[in-house]
C-alpha cells in the first residue's frame, strides 16, 4: 500500500509539474482527470451473515491511476473496478482519487452497506453487534415433545448448573458458551459435569416463507457434538426458531429418536431489584436449603477479602441438610428445621444438632449499600437469636445476596467489617 501511495503521489506531483509547464509547452492540451464511479452492493444470501460485497465501477475520465479509500480503516486499493467487503453494515464515506496527465481529482460519495441486521430475527439474536443469552426463567423452559409434537413427554426448569449457562452470539458470526463452571451432560447420566466443548461460529437460515433456523458448527477440537440448551443430540446442528422478540426466544430441535426439544432463553441483561426480588421469592414463596452436594463447600467462613479465610467447608451435619428457608413476597421467611437445628460456636453443646429452632419473621429487602459485595440485602429483625439464616453464630442479621439464579443462591452474612459466613442454597 505505501509503494502505492508513494507512486500516486509521484504521479500527482508530475502532473501539478506538466500542467505548470502546459503555459509554456503549446503540445500539452486537454483538462485533468475527472474521477467519478458507481456501486452497487451484490445479492444478500438467505445464509445469515453473508459477505457484505459492493462491486465499485470506475466513472472517471482522463484517468490511468486510481486510489480508492473505502472508509472503513481498511488498505486503500489502486484497482479500478474494486470488488470490497465490508466486515459490518453501515453508512461509509468512499473517495476516489483519480490521476490523469494533466492533473488529479476526486469525490466522496456516501456508500449505504446493508447488512444481516435487515432480518428482524438476526438483529434480534444478535443486537447488531453481540448478545447473550441464558436460560428462561418459566417452570417449563425445558419441552420434550412427540415427534408430531401432540405430546408433552417431559415439562421442567433448567436444572441448578444448567440455569447459568450463557450462549454468545455475534453479529459477525461467532458463537461462544459460557458454563459458568459447570455443564449438565445428558451424556453422562443427565449431571453436572465440568465444562464441556461447544461450536465456536454459527449460521442462521432466514428463508422467506420459512422459520428462522440456527445452524451450528463444529465443536472446538471435534471431540463432541455443539449444543443450545442442553446436551442432547440434535439433528444437523439445527435449532428451529418457534418464536421471538428481542427479549425472548424458543427454540426447537429433533433428537436423534425423533422427539422434539424445546428449549426457552432469555436475554441476559443485568439483574434489577425486582429480578433479584423475583428469583428470591418466586410468585408466591420460594423454599431454599443448603446445598448437599459433593464438594460444595456450603458454608464457608473468614472475612470479605478472603470468605473462606478461617473455615474452607466441609459435609453438612445431618439436621442441617434438611433446614429450610422459605420466603415469600409479603416479606415473610419461616425457617422449618424439621426437627433439630445445628448449633453454632454460641450455643452448647458447640457444633452439634440442637432443639429445633424453627421461626416465622418478617424481613426487608433493598439494594446493596457501603461500598461491599452484594446485589440486594436481606435484613432480619432483632438480634441473630430467635432469627437467623445458616448458623445459629452469624456475626448480624445482614445477608447480602452475592449471587442468585433460578435454582441457586449465594448470602453472605455480615457487613463485611469483621467476620463473615457465606452460604451456598439452592431452591426445592
Amino acid at each position: 500500500m505505501k509503494q502505492q501511495f508513494k507512486q500516486l503521489m509521484s504521479l500527482v506531483a508530475l502532473s501539478v509539474v506538466l500542467v505548470a509547464c502546459s503555459k509554456t509547452i503549446p503540445e500539452l492540451s486537454g483538462t485533468a482527470s475527472e474521477a467519478d464511479f458507481s456501486f452497487a452492493q451484490l445479492p444478500a444470501s438467505d445464509t445469515l451473515p453473508y459477505a457484505y460485497r459492493v462491486q465499485f465501477t470506475n466513472l472517471s475520465k482522463e484517468e490511468f491511476l486510481y486510489q480508492w479509500d473505502f472508509g472503513d480503516n481498511s488498505s486503500l486499493s489502486s484497482a479500478k473496478d474494486p470488488l470490497h467487503t465490508y466486515r459490518v453494515g453501515g453508512t461509509y464515506d468512499v473517495r476516489l482519487t483519480t490521476v490523469g496527465t494533466n492533473g488529479n481529482n476526486s469525490v466522496t460519495k456516501k456508500v449505504f452497506v446493508a447488512d444481516a441486521c435487515g432480518n428482524s430475527f438476526f438483529r434480534a439474536l444478535t443486537n447488531c453487534g453481540s448478545a447473550e443469552w441464558t436460560w428462561s426463567l418459566d417452570g417449563d423452559a425445558i419441552r420434550v415433545l412427540s415427534a408430531d409434537a401432540t405430546q408433552v413427554f417431559f415439562a421442567g426448569a433448567a436444572a441448578g448448573c444448567q440455569a447459568d449457562d450463557v450462549y454468545k452470539f455475534g453479529a459477525d458470526g461467532s458463537f461462544a458458551y459460557d458454563a459458568n463452571g459447570q455443564t449438565f451432560d445428558v451424556q453422562s447420566g443427565y449431571s453436572c459435569q465440568g465444562p464441556k466443548a461447544n461450536a465456536n461460529t454459527y449460521r442462521v437460515v432466514a428463508r422467506t416463507g420459512q422459520r428462522p433456523q440456527i445452524l451450528l458448527g463444529n465443536t472446538v477440537g471435534g471431540s463432541s457434538r455443539p449444543f443450545i440448551g442442553t446436551t442432547d443430540e440434535v439433528r444437523g446442528n439445527a435449532y428451529t426458531v418457534m418464536s421471538f422478540t428481542n427479549e425472548t426466544m424458543v427454540l426447537r430441535s429433533t433428537l436423534a429418536g425423533g422427539e422434539l426439544l424445546e428449549v426457552k432463553l432469555r436475554r441476559k441483561v443485568a439483574l434489577t431489584i425486582a429480578d433479584i426480588r423475583q428469583l428470591l421469592t418466586g410468585a408466591n414463596g420460594k423454599a431454599w436449603r443448603f446445598d448437599a452436594s459433593p464438594g460444595a463447600n456450603a458454608i464457608i467462613v473468614g472475612t470479605e477479602a478472603n470468605p473462606a479465610q478461617f473455615f474452607g467447608g466441609g459435609a453438612l451435619a445431618d439436621c442441617q441438610i434438611d433446614d429450610v428457608y422459605t420466603f415469600t413476597p409479603a416479606n415473610a421467611l419461616s425457617y422449618n428445621a424439621n426437627g433439630a437445628t445445628f448449633n453454632g460456636g454460641n450455643i452448647a453443646p458447640n457444633f452439634n444438632c440442637g432443639i429445633d429452632r424453627s421461626y416465622n419473621t418478617s424481613f426487608t429487602f433493598g439494594p446493596t449499600t457501603g461500598g461491599v459485595a452484594g446485589l440486594a440485602t436481606i435484613q432480619l429483625p432483632g438480634t441473630v437469636l430467635p432469627n437467623f439464616i445458616g448458623t445459629t453464630d452469624v456475626p448480624e442479621n445482614v445477608y447480602r445476596i452475592i449471587e442468585i439464579t433460578p435454582t441457586r443462591m449465594t448470602l453472605r452474612a455480615g457487613t463485611g467489617a469483621g467476620t463473615v459466613f457465606q452460604f451456598k442454597l439452592v431452591s426445592q
